[in-house]
């Protein structure tokens, strides 16, 4: 489910920088929003992975690199806009994001505990 979610709004994304249209852009955008809420479930994953007494851990460690990135794309993307004056090249880099959110995605295994 999380590659689906990562396909549909890696397309979508990738999409919304080359739609004229504001309806379709708005319509691309939603289904954006309907898939990231897929990744509410990443929180699962700490419990599936690491054995019980790590887990806490590997959520903490979860929780650190999602505020980081909370903090630092807008600043980013700040920059891209600025320096092009054009959201193309934003949507481009969230679009990457989705292809690294896809391979990581993908990359998980879920047959043995992480001795964390």
């Amino acid at each position: 489910m999380f590659a689906i979610a990562a396909l549909f709004t890696t397309v979508s994304i990738f999409a919304v920088g080359y739609v004229m249209n504001p309806m379709a852009v708005v319509a691309l955008l939603a289904v954006v929003l309907f898939f990231l809420r897929w990744c509410g479930m990443y929180w699962a994953i700490p419990s599936i992975l690491a054995m019980r007494d790590r887990a806490g851990f590997l959520g903490g460690c979860m929780n650190l690199a999602g505020n980081t990135a909370g903090i630092a794309v807008p600043i980013i993307v700040g920059l891209i806009v600025q320096i092009t004056a054009s959201y193309f090249l934003a949507m481009m880099f969230f679009a990457s994001a989705g292809i690294a959110l896809l391979i990581c995605s993908t990359a998980i295994d879920y047959s043995r505990k992480l001795p964390v």
